[in-house]
């Protein structure tokens, strides 16, 4: 498990907030990519207003660049 710091929205509409979060080692089909940019886009902003159903608390921030810092077993290229 790592510390890291993420954006997360944590009720319908509310504001995103920066926390410190406990992650999980990559799993077998994951990396792990250290985000040096991310952006948000409108897909982010229609899912913290819910109006696609999705379980809250969230992490949003799709768009990223970054550096691949592990990756799981299974994982080929």
């Amino acid at each position: 498990m790592m510390k890291i710091r993420a954006a997360t929205i944590r009720q319908k509409g509310g504001p995103f907030r920066i926390e410190n979060l406990t992650l999980d080692e990559p799993r077998p089909d994951e990396v792990l990519v250290r985000i040096a940019a991310t952006g948000m886009c409108h897909t982010d902003m229609v899912v913290r207003d819910q109006l696609y159903d999705v379980p809250l608390p969230i992490v949003l921030g799709h768009e990223g660049a970054g550096v691949v810092e592990r990756v799981g077993s299974n994982v080929k290229k």
